[in-house]
């Protein structure tokens, strides 16, 4: 596992480099922009894209095929990217509420970035909770047209749960309730993909 993981922090510095660039700039941005919702969840989107990079290269390179035959199991390959994932979902989610809180503090209004904690963390662990099995079953390529239309679901579910009519971020569903609620579904997917990666045929 420990092996997989440094694979993909790898190749990620290396293939990747343009989108943790992206993520830098829209982070610094975020912190001294007004009240724009892109430049909010936009890292959050690319930590989406992320894990759906590595896939293509792993299928680029033919390296499904090349770990069935070295000692790791499917669950743990799985596994490896689910992790991956969830790690940049924290770090990500810590910096926007790092830079987020730096803004809203200077604006005198710090109550609100609590609001911001389950669109960030919706958007962080729902996305991949929808795309990364649909990904597993059928791979990169074929899953292209299923990972289009599950990205524009998540992100309009996003924009619809996360603002009211007037543009506030919705205050009447429970932090904890939702929270749990992604974590939860996270947690599901990341079984339903072991599962569905060790049927499939490569």
């Amino acid at each position: 596992m420990k092996g997989l993981l440094r694979k993909d922090c790898y190749m990620m510095w290396a293939y990747c480099r343009v989108f943790l660039f992206m993520l830098a700039f829209f982070l610094v941005v975020g912190c001294f922009g007004e009240d724009n919702f892109f430049f909010i969840i936009y890292p959050m989107l690319i930590g989406m894209m992320l894990p759906v990079s590595l896939l293509s290269y792993d299928e680029r390179f033919r390296w499904s095929q090349t770990c069935d035959a070295m000692p790791c199991s499917r669950a743990q390959v799985v596994s490896a990217k689910y992790l991956l994932t969830l790690l940049m979902v924290l770090l990500l989610f810590a910096l926007t509420m790092l830079g987020q809180g730096f803004r809203l503090g200077r604006l005198g209004r710090l109550p609100e970035l609590v609001e911001l904690v389950p669109l960030l963390l919706g958007l962080g662990l729902v996305g991949p909770a929808v795309l990364l099995p649909v990904l597993f079953r059928l791979g990169v390529e074929k899953g292209r047209l299923a990972y289009y239309i599950a990205v524009g679901v998540v992100v309009a579910a996003g924009v619809a749960l996360g603002l009211d009519d007037g543009g506030a971020p919705l205050r009447s569903f429970p932090l904890w309730l939702s929270v749990a609620a992604g974590f939860l579904l996270f947690a599901l997917s990341w079984l339903l993909s072991i599962r569905l990666y060790e049927t499939r045929e490569l």
